[in-house]
C-alpha cells in the first residue's frame, strides 16, 4: 500500500485554525494578561494601586525596548534617554505657564509659554522621542555587538547631561520640575499600555521587522542576501524611541516630580532585567517579565517596610529589592538564558494537539 507524504506541521495547523487566528493569538494573550493584571492590582490596597501605575508605565518602556532589542539582537542601554525626553516634554507642556515662570525662570520664552492638554503632550512626547531616536540611529546603527551597546550607553549619558545642565529647556542642575498634573487614571494608563502592545505587535508583523530579525539571526549572511541592515535598524530604533517617549510621558504623570538624575543606571538596569527575565526575543516575554518583576518588586517593598503576617512582622533590609532582582537575573541567565518564555510568543493552545496529529500521521505512513 502506498502512503502519501506526512503533512507538515504548518499544514496540520491550518486544519485546526487559519494562520491569522494563530497570529492574533500572540497579540490577544499579552493584552488579556495586562487586563487581568490591572484588574487584580486595582482590587488591592492603595499602595498596590500606586505600584500598579508604575508597573504599567514600566510595561510600556520594556515593550518599547523590545521593539528594538528583540528584533535587532542589539542590546540598548540608551532607551531610558528617550523616556527622559518624553517625561521632559510632558512636564514642560502640562505645567501651568505661571508656575513655570516662577520655578523655571531661565526657560526659552517659547518653552515658557508653551501649554497643551495631556493627550497632546503625550503625543508630542512620542514625537520627540522618535525624532531623537531617529537622528541618533543615523550615527549609531552602523555599529554592531559590544560597540553598539557602549554607544547607546554614551547616548544616555549625553541626553541626561543636556537635561541636567541646559536650563533653557528645564530646571537648573539639582532642581526638579513639579506641579505636573495627574490627568490619566489607571484604566486610561492600561488602555495606553495595551495600545502600545498593539503597535509593537503590528511592527513585529511588518516586512521591515522580519528582515531585521533575519539579520539578528545571521548578521554576516543578511547583507549578502540583499537586506539593508542599517535601514531596518534605524526604523526599529525610531519606533522604539517613540514608544519609549510615551512611557516617559506617562512616567511624569505618575511620578509628578521630574529630575534628570532619575533617569539613571538603576532605571536602565530595571527595564533590561524585566526584558531579559521575561524573554528578550518575544513580545510575550516583555509582558511576562514586567508583570513578574513588578509583582516581586511590590512584595519585596512590603517586606522592606515590615509585613504583618498574623502576630508576626516579617521584614528584610532596605535595598534588598535590587539584590533580589540582580540574583534573579543571574539565575535566569544561567538556568534559562531564553528567559521565562524562552523567547517564544504565546503558544497557540492547540499546539499539543497539532504535535499529536502530526506524529499520528507519520506513524500511519
Amino acid at each position: 500500500m502506498t502512503h502519501g507524504k506526512a503533512p507538515s506541521p504548518t499544514a496540520v495547523r491550518r486544519l485546526l485554525a487559519p494562520a491569522w487566528v494563530v497570529d492574533l493569538w500572540t497579540l490577544a494573550v499579552p493584552l488579556a494578561a495586562v487586563y487581568l493584571f490591572t484588574s487584580a492590582g486595582s482590587a488591592l490596597s492603595g499602595s498596590a494601586r500606586v505600584d500598579l501605575g508604575y508597573a504599567l508605565v514600566n510595561l510600556i518602556i520594556v515593550v518599547a525596548l523590545w521593539v528594538f532589542v528583540g528584533n535587532s539582537g542589539v542590546l540598548s542601554f540608551g532607551h531610558i534617554g528617550f523616556v527622559a525626553i518624553g517625561a521632559w516634554t510632558m512636564s514642560l507642556l502640562t505645567i501651568e505657564p505661571l508656575v513655570k515662570s516662577n520655578l523655571l525662570p531661565t526657560l526659552f520664552p517659547f518653552v515658557q509659554d508653551a501649554s497643551a492638554s495631556p493627550v497632546v503632550a503625550l503625543i508630542m512626547g512620542a514625537i520627540m522621542g522618535g525624532i531623537v531616536a531617529f537622528l541618533s540611529a543615523l550615527v549609531l546603527m552602523k555599529l554592531n555587538g559590544l560597540e553598539a551597546g557602549i554607544a547607546t550607553f554614551a547616548l544616555l549619558q549625553v541626553i541626561v547631561q543636556v537635561l541636567t545642565y541646559w536650563d533653557k529647556i528645564g530646571p537648573k542642575s539639582g532642581q526638579s520640575m513639579v506641579g505636573i498634573p495627574a490627568s490619566f487614571d489607571l484604566p486610561v494608563v492600561m488602555s495606553i499600555a495595551m495600545l502600545v502592545i498593539v503597535v509593537a505587535w503590528l511592527y513585529q508583523q511588518s516586512t521591515s521587522a522580519r528582515l531585521l530579525r533575519a539579520s539578528r539571526d545571521d548578521i554576516a549572511a543578511a547583507p549578502a542576501s540583499g537586506i539593508n541592515v542599517f535601514k531596518h535598524r534605524v526604523i526599529a530604533f525610531a519606533v522604539s524611541g517613540a514608544l519609549a517617549g510615551i512611557g516617559g510621558a506617562l512616567w511624569a504623570q505618575t511620578n509628578r516630580v521630574v529630575q534628570a538624575s532619575q533617569f539613571n543606571l538603576d532605571f536602565t538596569f530595571l527595564t533590561i532585567a524585566m526584558l531579559v527575565i521575561g524573554g528578550m526575543l518575544s513580545l510575550w516575554g516583555a509582558v511576562v517579565g514586567t508583570i513578574v518583576i513588578s509583582t516581586l518588586n511590590h512584595f519585596l517593598g512590603l517586606l522592606e517596610g515590615g509585613l504583618e503576617i498574623g502576630s508576626v512582622t516579617v521584614s528584610i533590609p532596605s535595598g534588598s529589592r535590587l539584590i533580589v532582582l540582580g540574583l534573579s537575573l543571574i539565575l535566569i541567565l544561567i538556568l534559562r538564558p531564553g528567559g521565562i518564555t524562552n523567547g517564544r510568543e504565546a503558544v497557540w493552545p492547540f499546539e499539543k494537539k497539532l504535535d499529536f496529529l502530526t506524529q499520528a500521521q507519520r506513524t500511519f505512513d
